[in-house]
């Protein structure tokens, strides 16, 4: 048994923790307001998730964050839809290959669909968006057990991670409490037995556990190490050539491995909606209830004195006309806190980008408005779409690759590297980020068939169909309403033939 403060894993953990110490306030202070549940985590694990929600007096910041969390989930990763494809790399550049190649693919790709849904990732990736949104930061662990592919998103609380000079995450600690019969479950061969006879017998989750996950920067290998800290013992020890650890920031912060996200940013206005809230609740009871001064020959104390509904604050008289009770005047106008609060509303909406689409009930948007709107939602969030395929969708999907390829699924010799396979995401936001590229074809399109209607030269410069093509291929139109190369030539020399002997037979008549 190796003493926690000798064990280097522990040591390692413990520093990542220091450094994220100056986050853990401005974090917790997010969660309280945007995501009470969660809040609790940080700091007072003895206040339940109702003590903290007992501060919210306003759930707009809430409904945004879980609009934003489903919006990016059915725009980006819809689970009932393909969202990705995987097209030939930059070293096929054979037309006729790379149709070969697309069934193959698509077998692919449903294969890796069928993992996925038949694993836990959607499930998982709700509360990694949440964090994503509210703490700029959110992390995913992989955990192959068996014939299924088991995914965990752990909170922001018990995460610490450390980049390298080109940004990219090289280490994730992870800090949890277990009891000591989870302990016993999952590592029955791994624990000190000395240890665990001195441990009392109950279902207390006291004993602290840290996982550290490190890229060797030599060969990009994976190590990770699972530390009970109050003894050093390393409970599991594995590496691999992908990561179990995936993290993904929504946008950085020069200088700090953290992410910033739209929670973060817009969190003033939310706790100034929140204390206007509050205070024009309390307004409105006040005028409800009223306060009412009752005379008293005695002296009021200021230390004792409460003003809510229905209080009475005794006083030596009120006047000499009026009866010994009278009501205490108190401020009524809600036009300005109104005012104030449509506003804070109305900004924080537009931060968690919640007021793209009108309500339902209204005139329904047309498609091609809601097409454009689409469009410019994905062109605000492109730098984090970007971020969040980079950071965790391809090296997910890289790593659900190899494991179908681990289990004689896929083929050995394929690999997702950019160069013989690539990642294309073909969702709706996806797309969106494409419609120009759609756009322009088309546009050039009518320019040739406009030029060409007095330079014949000019009208044929634009290759129909492998402009037809290509548009197919942006909008993610499936292979088999396709036809090849091949089946276009059998059915032009069909139909030139089918031609022929109709002239043949109109020739014989005559």
């Amino acid at each position: 048994m190796i003493s926690p403060n000798e064990s280097p894993e522990v040591k390692r953990a413990e520093a990542l923790f220091d450094a994220r110490r100056e986050y853990e306030a401005l974090w917790e202070t997010a969660y309280r307001f945007i995501a009470p549940e969660r809040a609790m985590f940080f700091r007072n694990e003895s206040r339940s998730p109702n003590e903290v929600g007992d501060e919210i007096f306003d759930s707009t910041a809430i409904d945004s964050a879980e609009r934003l969390t489903n919006l990016i989930m059915s725009g980006l990763t819809p689970p009932w839809a393909r969202w990705f494809r995987l097209q030939p790399g930059a070293s096929i550049r054979d037309p006729q290959l790379r149709e070969q190649l697309r069934p193959l693919l698509e077998l692919a790709e449903d294969k890796m669909l069928s993992v996925l849904r038949q694993s836990n990732f959607y499930q998982e990736l709700q509360p990694l968006l949440l964090d994503r949104i509210v703490g700029g930061t959110g992390a995913l662990k992989l955990a192959p057990t068996g014939t299924r592919l088991r995914f965990k998103s752990r909170p922001l609380a018990e995460v610490a991670i450390h980049e390298d000079n080109a940004g990219e995450v090289t280490e994730v600690a992870l800090r949890y409490k277990l009891s000591l019969r989870d302990l016993q479950t999952a590592y029955p061969d791994r624990i000190p037995p000395d240890w665990v006879r001195k441990q009392p017998r109950d279902d207390r989750r006291d004993k602290l556990v840290y996982e550290l996950h490190v890229r060797d920067p030599a060969d990009g290998i994976w190590a990770h190490r699972v530390v009970l800290k109050e003894t050093g013992t390393i409970l599991e020890q594995d590496s691999s050539l992908h990561p179990r650890m995936f993290v993904t920031r929504w946008s950085k912060v020069p200088g700090s491995a953290y992410g910033r996200g739209p929670g973060l940013r817009v969190l003033a206005d939310v706790r100034a909606l929140n204390k206007l809230k509050e205070l024009s609740l309390k307004n409105a009871a006040l005028t409800v209830s009223g306060v009412f001064l009752v005379a008293d020959d005695g002296v009021v104390n200021p230390y004792t004195l409460v003003l809510e509904p229905g209080a009475r604050i005794p006083v030596a008289e009120n006047n000499v006309n009026s009866p010994p009770i009278a009501e205490l005047p108190t401020s009524r106008r809600f036009d300005v806190s109104e005012w104030s609060m449509d506003e804070l509303r109305n900004s924080i909406k537009s931060v968690f980008m919640n007021d793209q689409f009108q309500p339902l009930g209204r005139t329904p948007l047309s498609a091609t408005e809601v097409a454009e709107r689409t469009r410019v939602l994905a062109q605000d969030m492109g730098a984090t779409i970007a971020r969040l395929q980079y950071e965790l969708l391809v090296p997910v999907l890289r790593a659900v690759f190899a494991w179908l390829a681990e289990r004689g699924e896929l083929p050995p010799e394929l690999e997702i590297d950019d160069t013989t396979l690539q990642l294309e995401f073909v969702s709706q936001l996806a797309q969106a980020q494409w419609a120009q590229d759609v756009q322009n074809i088309l546009q050039m399109a009518g320019y040739a068939i406009q030029f060409g209607e007095f330079d014949a030269r000019a009208g044929l410069a634009v290759d129909s169909h492998a402009a037809l093509r290509k548009i197919a291929e942006l909008q993610a139109v499936p292979s088999e309403v396709m036809r090849t190369e091949q089946e276009i030539a059998e059915i032009m020399e069909q139909q030139q033939q089918a031609q022929a002997m109709m002239e043949g037979e109109g020739d014989g008549v005559e």
